[in-house]
């Protein structure tokens, strides 16, 4: 008897689930009567969105009739605008363009009425891209265009790339190229940036514009890089595509055999992806190339194989393009009854197709006639309603106004707060700072300086003790030499550095031969390039330049020892001078160890970077520094080229005239 009772009890709570699921729709619209609040509200909302995900589209439809109902009399102009922009992607997904533009467009009214900028510029998007697709371009491009300004005030990367992906689509349509290049390579810069996966999609697309434009080696430096990609990520998909617009690319060189290789790839991989209509225009392809190639048995076969599948797919395009190739290849052959049969076949398809289009354009038109005057009562029933609501507001406006200014009170209150932290923040970032100058500073005199100070006044120490013989005596010189030239060009850079961090660097710029500054740099260098078998070269012609002559000087000098400090034993430095048009690019070679890729953007930064020469010289790392601002003060740049081995050049720009 137990039993019973559990299994009866067991079966009614299954049937009460059944029941439950299979009436999901009328208990929602039950409860959509219960709304009171934006909590509520939101909670069936989010219902809504479930529904048209699951492509439940007319009970979908339903339910959002009956929200947009509680919306307007929550009067809450968002929530209005969502309801709105939700029918609108019903419509789109049930194919009735002309019903979801104006629910677009009601979205749009309503967002930009409660100034709700990111539902707009949705609005604006899907309104863009569907005259598009009713072939209204001009109108289109208006939308999208407006749209991207509201994305842009966002900062809204995906929609961006959503508007510059359909904008593209749309200059494409109307074969102006530079457009849609424009537009695509937007899309793909902050594609990339966001590492999305349509990044391969969007260098397809570009590649086809080349290809249309007649630039098959611009077409196939993006296809090659696509190919890389994809395959990388092993996207099938996306790997078929570039193969075929590769064969394309080839055949437009008329490199067929070629073309042939990439359509065979075009299957092999489309097969993977399951693309049937890819693999089916490939083997129409091949039959183009077979033409080519005057192999027309073959052609004949493949060409016959893709009409029979285009005519399953109900491609009427794809049909079109395979008379015309039909018809080339009969006239090839000398069949020319036959050949003028695919014609008249393809002007009768062709016929048919625009019969068809200026049919349904007319049908837009009529239903965009009937929306818009349905649209207009309804207009005429908000104008009456707005009417009986201006009464109700006026009572309200005396509140309001107490509100704002108690609001306002406030927001001066709150700002003057605000603005008194954000100075002292400031005080205490600009003293920190200044601790920071002031630490390094004592760091690099504590360290760098007394090392070199110190290891100088110990051995004038033993030199005063006669603890030398004269051998080792004439050996220790060019190394105190060395020592004090070091010394020296560390003073100079702290000395220049503490400088430009109290901001005290001005530049006075003169007319000047850098000739005779490189001579004497070269002179001061020449005891430790000796010391170390380094050969200082100069092969520079007079090159006036536009400069501080003290800066440049300092520039030089440093340039100069690092070189020198990373060149081994039979290496060189080497200057050199170029003119250009209003400037001189000043060489400083050398054939020393070079630098490592993941180094050189650490050389100029802001934090100082260092490392040992080849014989073990310290540094600061404020040398490159002081070059850069110093470049810099005198309207020139810096840049280097290193490669690990075979030595480091940096270059400094300078004008010729002031």
């Amino acid at each position: 008897m137990k039993k019973y009772i559990v299994f009866l009890f067991f079966a009614f709570l299954i049937q009460t689930f059944c029941y439950s699921q299979n009436d999901s729709t009328s208990f929602q619209l039950a409860d959509i009567e219960k709304i009171s609040d934006s909590v509520s509200f939101n909670n069936a909302y989010k219902t809504l969105v479930k529904t048209t995900t699951n492509k439940k589209y007319d009970e979908a439809l339903i339910y959002a009739n009956k929200l947009l109902e509680v919306a307007k009399l929550l009067q809450n102009d968002i929530d209005i605008g969502k309801v709105h922009q939700e029918i609108g992607i019903i419509n789109r997904y049930k194919n009735q363009k002309i019903k979801a533009i104006s629910s677009f467009e009601q979205a749009r009214i309503y967002f930009k009425k409660a100034n709700y900028l990111i539902g707009a510029a949705e609005a604006k998007r899907y309104i863009g891209a569907l005259e598009h697709q009713l072939g209204n371009l001009e109108k289109g491009a208006d939308y999208l265009l407006d749209a991207t300004m509201d994305f842009m005030k966002l900062n809204d990367s995906i929609g961006l790339i959503n508007v510059y992906n359909n904008l593209a689509n749309i200059y494409t349509t109307t074969d102006d190229f530079e457009n849609a290049k424009k537009y695509y390579k937007k899309s793909l810069a902050l594609i990339r940036a966001m590492k999305e996966p349509r990044e391969l999609s969007l260098m397809n697309n570009l590649s086809y514009l080349y290809i249309d434009e007649k630039k098959p080696d611009s077409a196939k430096i993006i296809l090659d890089k696509a190919l890389k990609i994809g395959k990388k990520r092993k996207n099938f998909k996306s790997v078929a595509q570039s193969y075929s617009l590769s064969a394309k690319v080839h055949i437009a060189k008329k490199d067929y055999l070629t073309a042939k290789k990439y359509y065979d790839s075009t299957l092999l991989i489309g097969d993977k992806a399951e693309w049937k209509m890819l693999m089916v225009n490939a083997e129409q392809q091949m039959g183009l190339v077979s033409l080519h190639l005057k192999n027309y048995k073959k052609a004949d076969k493949l060409i016959t194989s893709a009409r029979k599948k285009f005519t399953n797919f109900k491609s009427v395009p794809s049909l079109l393009k395979n008379y015309e190739l039909s018809a080339k290849l009969d006239s090839a052959r000398g069949d020319y009854a036959s050949a003028l049969a695919w014609q008249k076949k393809h002007q009768k398809l062709s016929d048919k197709k625009t019969s068809e289009s200026t049919k349904k354009k007319i049908s837009f038109a009529n239903a965009r006639y009937e929306e818009k005057l349905r649209h207009l009562k309804q207009i005429d029933e908000q104008s009456r309603k707005a009417q009986e609501d201006k009464a109700a507001l006026f009572r309200y406006k005396i509140f309001i106004y107490v509100v704002l200014g108690i609001l306002l009170i406030t927001t001066i209150l709150l700002f003057t707060i605000i603005k008194n932290r954000k100075e002292r923040k400031k005080y205490i970032t600009q003293l920190n700072e200044s601790n920071e100058i002031k630490n390094k500073l004592f760091s690099i005199i504590s360290h760098d300086l007394k090392n070199e100070i110190s290891g100088l006044d110990a051995s004038l120490s033993l030199m005063e003790e006669n603890a030398f013989s004269p051998e080792e005596f004439k050996e220790i010189i060019p190394l105190l030499s060395n020592r004090t030239h070091q010394t020296s060009i560390l003073l100079n850079n702290l000395l220049n550095w503490s400088k430009s961090q109290m901001k005290e660097l001005n530049a006075r710029p003169v007319l000047f031969d850098i000739t005779e500054v490189i001579t004497n740099k070269f002179n001061y260098f020449k005891p430790s390039a000796e010391q170390k078998n380094i050969k200082l070269i100069n092969k520079l012609a007079p090159t006036v330049i536009y400069a501080d002559k003290d800066m440049f000087s300092i520039i030089a000098q440093n340039l100069i020892a690092n070189a020198v400090k990373f060149c081994d034993s039979g290496d060189s430095v080497t200057l050199a001078s170029e003119e250009l048009d209003k400037h001189y690019r000043i060489h400083f070679i050398d054939t020393g160890v070079g630098i490592h890729d993941s180094k050189i953007h650490k050389l100029f930064s802001e934090d100082t970077f260092t490392t040992t020469g080849t014989q073990n010289e310290t540094g600061t790392g404020l040398g490159l520094k002081i070059c850069k601002e110093l470049t810099e003060l005198n309207s020139g740049e810096i840049k280097v080229e290193s490669s690990v081995g075979s030595g480091s050049t940096f270059s400094v720009l300078f004008p010729k005239a002031s």
